[in-house]
């Protein structure tokens, strides 16, 4: 069981990966500049200087580190029509109404599962998204991921 769900999750990356190249988030380099995802994940710090965004039942905000040693990923998901407020983050990204969160390390092999904790959305425009977001939750490998300090700042895609 353990293996279908790490391979559940990889899966979820791997198309919405995928996806990203189709949708792509916008053609002014200049702007994507000033997007991020940062956080630390178990206290280290973890930052992705340009996510990419996709529209489908949801929306999926994900960042893959900028660490080049490293091939970290930090997905938010949230509804298409979100709005300013603080959201609780369920284990149900795959439900278009409800914020999530995930994250994965393809090199240990480790991915989330079943998070837990909070998504505050700070601005929302016709261009951009922004706000803040914690979480914890059980990884593949029976430890415990702990995202802290969370800020990102997104294109807000149509």
């Amino acid at each position: 069981m353990k293996l279908f769900k790490k391979s559940i999750a990889v899966l979820l990356v791997v198309v919405t990966a995928a996806l990203s190249v189709n949708c792509s988030s916008s053609s002014d380099s200049s702007s994507s500049s000033s997007f991020y995802i940062k956080c630390k994940v178990n206290g280290a710090q973890f930052t992705s200087s340009d996510p990419f965004v996709i529209n489908s039942l949801s929306k999926a905000i994900s960042g893959q580190s900028d660490n080049e040693a490293s091939q970290e990923l930090v997905t938010l998901y949230m509804p298409l029509n979100v709005a300013v407020g603080t959201y609780t983050i369920t284990d149900e990204p795959s439900n278009e109404n409800s914020y999530g969160a995930s994250y994965s390390n393809f090199d240990t092999d480790v991915s989330t599962i079943n998070a837990s904790g909070t998504m505050k959305i700070t601005e929302v425009t016709a261009d951009v998204i922004k706000g803040t977001f914690s979480f914890t939750s059980p990884d593949s490998e029976g430890g415990t991921i702990t995202i802290s300090e969370g800020t990102f700042r997104a294109d807000n895609i149509q």
